[in-house]
């Protein structure tokens, strides 16, 4: 990935930082692909290949550069390896994802979305080498979440390729983010070297403060992002690059123009199921801003086409996400009613919206509202226009385009909480509210962050240098100044204080019973993406106890159901396994009370022993169960 971003950076003329983002995209997007088939630890023979090539390449032309001595050196790609090696952004890059990656070797999942999907779904990944076959994914609720975050997971999971270390998720999720935040880097790295003379000290210090800017942007709008993998922040990051992506049109070549917007588009898509919502905005702030080519037509035919292919893998496999079948239901039934404390969220909405941090974390600095940086957001927007960076056409078109994406997104994050999270009485709080407006709208307000520095970066030699530093320093500062460092230093440094007490947790949630379960079913591999339900006494609620046996017994995937063995019958069993759609049956039989339940279903007279796992087979005669 690295060998290919120095390729693109060179034969393109654009700043490495454009080349990581690139050739990370094209990594992820052919990871996918190979995921269908399980063959993901074959890009390890693509780069292998890929690197030789390059290596060969570079020393051959070399060797007929010296031989015919002459002074036009062109190597082979078109570039050197040397150069782009020793870039500045291109050592802090690497040197960034390896000292996080060393910082939290001791991280673990406390976070209850990645309990309860992302962690598991990238520790599938791990294990099988590729997506599941049908009703065989972890966590069947999130069934039809895209990929991407979990995928590039799974590329930090192989530098423990021989035992799964979870931490190694963390490093990924962090690289991943990275990534798609260095054309930003670029773009600030490029500001630095046209305005700021030639001290070297001064660009050193000033070129290490932008990177640091860069990496600390997203915790201004969110803070989960230090407590968690959410994928909503990634989203808002690819969503950012996006745009500056689309905004460069005049800047860089065409055919990468648009190869760029098909890739970043496509892993837009395939990053959060409403990808799809923000990666339509990123269109229309094309057709509105930019000047239309038909070959826009093809980046959407490649976006979209990959696209369709989740949608048709998740359709042929069965993978629905629970609030994604709620939301259809609710908008196809036609019998919605809004509920009866709408007004109260609402009161809840805009007061989280105006009042409460975004990150939720308290700083010694600002911890500004999702209302507040949306009011900075069109104050720099105003200062760009002013200082003739934007002409005036141009800050209009941005400003049309912010001003009804914001106000769609946010429309739509509370129609989300008073349909779909209707029943979620933890939003009934103004601090809970903001939280979650600040997750879900991140595309917009980090998106919209990300635009407009590039923005000035493009556009700041229009102006005298002076201006060109007020406004840069101006957009420094606002990051240093509103940083979630609380977020930065718990992620970093601070965790390893609870992860003893976050293991035992873990431990104690799972319990015995848990154990004895998952130690039957991991060790057997041909249980992996295989759905296995899991029967116990239907009198006690385990939901967040099996939500962590879920995590743990990844890469098998469990599903749960209980029985009241005084009042249902064998036929009420045999009923509950066909509609739960699983391959195989696992019994927890704590009172001694379901032989009579699971007997009559045992093949050939064989007596039903609980905590076994057992084979479903449907036949003629109904279900019947074989010991394995």
């Amino acid at each position: 990935m690295l060998a290919l971003s120095i390729c693109i950076a060179d034969r393109y003329k654009v700043s490495i930082g454009d080349g990581i983002a690139l050739s990370g995209a094209t990594t992820i997007l052919l990871l996918y692909i190979l995921a269908f088939f399980r063959g993901m630890k074959l890009i390890g023979v693509v780069g292998l290949v890929f690197v030789v090539v390059i290596l060969l390449g570079s020393f051959f032309s070399a060797k007929k550069n010296n031989a015919e001595k002459t002074t036009k050196k062109e190597p082979f790609c078109g570039f050197s390896l040397k150069i782009y090696a020793l870039d500045p952004l291109f050592i802090m890059f690497v040197a960034v994802v390896a000292i996080v990656t060393i910082l939290t070797r001791q991280q673990v999942f406390s976070w209850w979305d990645d309990i309860n999907f992302w962690s598991s779904d990238a520790k599938q990944l791990f294990y099988m080498n590729g997506f599941p076959g049908k009703y065989g994914n972890v966590s069947p609720e999130f069934g039809d979440y895209p990929p991407v975050t979990s995928i590039f997971k799974w590329l930090f999971l192989q530098i423990s390729s021989g035992s799964y270390n979870e931490s190694l998720q963390f490093a990924g999720y962090f690289s991943l983010n990275l990534i798609f935040l260095m054309p930003l880097a670029g773009k600030l790295r490029k500001w630095i070297g046209d305005g700021w003379g030639v001290g070297a000290l001064k660009k050193t210090t000033l070129q290490v403060t932008s990177f640091a800017v860069v990496a600390l942007l997203p915790g201004v709008f969110n803070g989960i992002i230090y407590y968690g993998t959410p994928a909503d922040i990634t989203m808002g990051i690819v969503y950012g690059a996006l745009l500056l992506a689309i905004y460069d049109q005049d800047i860089v070549d065409e055919s990468f123009y648009y190869v760029r917007i098909a890739l970043y588009s496509s892993v837009l898509f395939l990053t959060k199921s409403v990808g799809i919502e923000w990666a339509i905005f990123a269109f229309l702030f094309y057709l509105f801003t930019r000047k239309k080519s038909w070959k826009i037509l093809i980046s959407c035919a490649v976006s979209g086409g990959f696209y369709m292919s989740w949608l048709l893998f998740c359709f042929i496999n069965r993978r629905v996400a629970k609030l994604t079948g709620a939301g259809l239901r609710m908008a196809t039934s036609g019998t919605y009613t809004a509920p009866q404390n709408t007004l109260e969220k609402a009161g809840y909405f805009i007061e989280g919206f105006w009042t409460m941090p975004m990150h939720a974390d308290s700083n010694l600095t600002f911890d500004i509202s999702t209302g507040a940086a949306v009011l900075i957001l069109a104050a720099f927007l105003f200062a760009l226009k002013r200082s003739g960076i934007l002409n005036a056409v141009e800050a209009k078109k941005i400003g049309i385009f912010l001003g009804i994406s914001g106000l769609l997104c946010y429309g739509i994050i509370f129609l989300a909480h008073i349909s779909i999270f209707q029943t979620e009485d933890q939003y009934l709080d103004a601090y809970a509210m903001a939280v979650s407006i600040s997750r879900y709208a991140c595309p917009f307000t980090l998106g919209g962050f990300y635009l407009i520095m590039g923005v000035f970066c493009n556009g700041c030699s229009k102006v005298s240098l002076k201006i060109s530093k007020r406004i840069g320093i101006a957009f420094l500062m606002f990051v240093l100044l509103t940083a979630d460092y609380t977020g930065v230093y718990k992620h970093l440094w601070g965790y390893r204080k609870s992860v003893e007490e976050n293991i035992k947790y873990c431990y104690d949630m799972v319990d015995d019973e848990g154990r004895i379960l998952v130690d039957n079913l991991v060790q057997n591999e041909s249980l992996w993406g295989k759905r296995v339900l899991v029967m116990r006494d239907g009198h006690t609620y385990t939901w967040v106890h099996d939500t962590y046996i879920s995590k743990e017994a990844s890469p098998v995937a469990l599903v749960y159901d209980g029985y009241l063995a005084e009042q249902e019958s064998f036929g009420d069993m045999a009923n509950k396994i066909l509609t739960s759609h699983a391959s195989y049956l696992y019994v927890e039989d704590v009172d001694g009370t379901a032989a009579e339940l699971f007997d009559p279903l045992m093949k050939n007279g064989e007596k039903f022993i609980p905590s076994t796992v057992y084979k479903i087979e449907i036949s003629e005669k109904g279900v019947v169960l074989t010991s394995i």
